[in-house]
């Protein structure tokens, strides 16, 4: 299970990675169909870092539109 560092149960969506190597994901919260954008850092699970690791490899690409 993966949980803001808040501990909020989260559902993960999608991901995000910048030119940085920096991961964003989007995700609902338990109890909100709301999404919201959360850093790979803000991430915790039971199993810690292999978990969330696992979990962001199987999310597929957020579809970012790029300005002209």
């Amino acid at each position: 299970m993966i949980y803001s560092r808040f501990g909020t149960k989260l559902t993960l969506v999608n991901k995000h990675i910048d030119g940085n190597g920096n991961v964003r994901v989007q995700a609902t919260a338990e109890g909100s169909s709301d999404l919201h954008d959360y850093g790979r850092g803000d991430l915790k699970a039971d199993d810690g870092m292999p978990e969330i690791d696992a979990a962001l490899e199987k999310l597929p690409p957020r579809n970012v539109r790029q300005s002209s």
